[in-house]
């Protein structure tokens, strides 16, 4: 299959790539117009009702609200919002209109009463759409943008003293010769006349993407440079995601000189949808750029969004979706607990607050947990098992703990084929190491000093095995030492201790003493592990002891 040739703009070299963006573009949020038309079930009025809330809830305070000429729904819509006095005084509406004038009619008649509005007018403009769609020829173009803006002109005084706003865009502007685009919009700044401090704002959209986003941003810079009205306009940009690309394009026309960002949340739109303002400006914000816009209840506006739209972002979506704060890989979880635990001398080098291997941003600063940023499944590596030990159930595991671990939880995750969740893995951690339901249970442990040598302690212990409940006595030089020599007569295997540790507890843990032993036995290749929670050491490590020897115990 052969496509047309896509030629990049001609002139001098672009100015652009050495610029940067280092203040927020002014937002407008059409979900309620080009995001709700695309939906396979679009919204009824309550949704449309809650959804513009969220949007002022959000921070924007331009917001397209709809197409009152296309239908009565959208028509009483706008009227609602305006006679109950929803739109809060720092926000202007704006409506969408074909350049048709009983259609013009019917939206000025829409917006009466509002305080501070926009007529948003179109014309297709690239060749395919007014010669091969509409049968027209180029030279009508211009002179239909400037009788439709004279028509809304004509009664801008009736909104007084509330303000009337224009705003046109040249439909598949990155589809249209570059000259015709400038002429069009410069009739239409024209004929509108704006008054002192007024701009007309030029929206300029990439309505299907068929460019790289180095084209769009060098489209943007070169009409700029060639519009006669550029001090009386506001370049708008309007990207779609045909080719993946609409964050990538935005931030080069912004870059090229953009100053309107056009776009709807997660990106709802025609077909791969319009440029994800959450994504936009989540970017600008990780750059300590001030959008004005607040972010900070993602997980509760994708929550919202999803149930009102019955489309639910994808996990990797960014920022929003399930698995962006996660890692799964070994490698990646383990440089994430390293530097998670020494935050601020890792933030300190780098002179911010927050820099974390493969974390852009700080979650917490969107509404999400930390408790995600690591998940377990068969790729997991000990630094992944490690930290949702402790961040789960505040237990830092001793590495050769962890090392003997991390082999059963993969294999756990391997036959389960799936992510294992922290609590599966708690239950694991206690199935393998916390053994007291075996053929030795403990029943009490009274260690206590020598008469004559505190360094000797004897201990009467109170055991069943297999059944059958027991008094028996041993002397070593710790408790620990004392336990394993009262009951070693009374099994059928041999074993020696081979290490003994309290395991550290990071704060707010349920129990206040965990300890760890190991055991060698000569009938197994390595060591056993065994585990013991109490409310003294001491407990905690009979039952750790216990533990290991169910595991040798026939």
């Amino acid at each position: 299959m052969i496509y047309p040739e896509i030629r990049p703009v001609s002139g001098e070299a672009m100015q652009w790539p050495r610029q940067s963006v280092t203040s927020t573009p002014r937002w407008c949020a059409v979900d309620l117009r080009d995001g709700n038309q695309a939906l396979p079930n679009p919204m009824n009025p309550a949704q449309k009702l809650e959804y513009f809330q969220l949007l002022v809830d959000i921070g924007f305070k331009e917001i397209e609200i709809g197409f009152p000429s296309a239908s009565r729904d959208e028509f009483d819509f706008t009227r609602y919002l305006i006679d109950n006095k929803l739109i809060p005084d720092d926000v202007t509406i704006s409506v969408l209109t074909q350049a048709r004038p009983h259609l013009v009619e019917k939206t000025l008649d829409a917006l009466q009463g509002a305080h501070s509005a926009v007529v948003h007018f179109y014309i297709a403009t690239s060749e395919l759409h007014f010669r091969h769609v509409f049968g027209l020829e180029k030279d009508s173009l211009c002179e239909t943008a400037r009788v439709t803006t004279e028509q809304i002109r004509a009664r801008r005084e009736e909104f007084a003293p509330g303000f009337l706003g224009l705003e046109f865009s040249p439909e598949e502007f990155t589809d249209t010769d570059l000259d015709l685009a400038i002429e069009i919009c410069d009739t239409v700044v024209d004929a509108w006349q704006p008054r002192e401090g007024e701009t007309v704002v030029l929206n300029l959209p990439a309505t299907v993407e068929r460019r790289p986003p180095t084209h769009y941003a060098d489209m943007i810079e070169t009409f700029r440079a060639r519009l006669r009205n550029i001090d009386r306009s506001v370049v708008s940009l309007h990207c779609h995601n045909d080719q993946g690309c609409a964050v990538a394009a935005t931030e080069m026309a912004l870059m090229a000189g953009g100053q309107r960002v056009e776009g709807t949340l997660f990106g709802h739109g025609e077909r791969t949808g319009n440029v994800d303002l959450i994504t936009m400006a989540l970017n600008l914000q990780s750059r300590n750029i001030d959008t004005g816009l607040d972010f900070a209840k993602l997980p509760e506006i994708t929550e919202t969004v999803a149930r009102i739209t019955r489309m639910t972002p994808h996990e990797r979506h960014p920022y929003a979706g399930e698995l962006v704060f996660t890692a799964f890989s070994g490698s990646h979880q383990d440089a994430i607990g390293k530097c998670m635990a020494k935050q601020k001398e890792v933030a300190d080098a780098f002179g911010c607050e927050w820099k974390i291997p493969y974390l852009h941003i700080d979650p917490r600063s969107i509404g999400r947990q930390f408790e995600k940023f690591v998940r377990i499944n068969s790729q997991s590596g000990k630094g992944g098992i490690s930290y949702v030990m402790e961040e789960s159930f505040g237990i830092r595991l001793p590495r050769e703990l962890l090392v003997d671990f991390a082999p059963k939880v993969q294999a756990k995750a391997d036959e389960a084929e799936k992510e294992l969740e922290p609590v599966v893995l708690n239950e694991l951690f206690h199935e393998q190491y916390m053994v007291t339901d075996g053929p030795l249970q403990l029943d009490k442990c009274f260690p206590r000093p020598d008469d004559t040598d505190p360094e000797v302690i004897h201990a009467e212990v109170n055991i069943v095995l297999h059944g059958e409940a027991k008094t028996v006595k041993g002397t070593g030089n710790g408790p620990i030492s004392a336990y394993a020599e009262a009951i070693r007569p009374h099994l059928s295997a041999e074993f020696t201790l081979e290490s003994f540790q309290e395991i550290s507890l990071s704060k707010g843990a349920d129990s206040s003493a965990l300890a760890w032993i190991s055991v060698s036995t000569p009938s197994r290749e390595g060591v056993l592990h065994g585990v013991g929670m109490a409310a003294n050491i001491n407990q905690a490590g009979f039952l750790a002891l216990t533990s290991c020897l169910n595991q040798i115990v026939k």
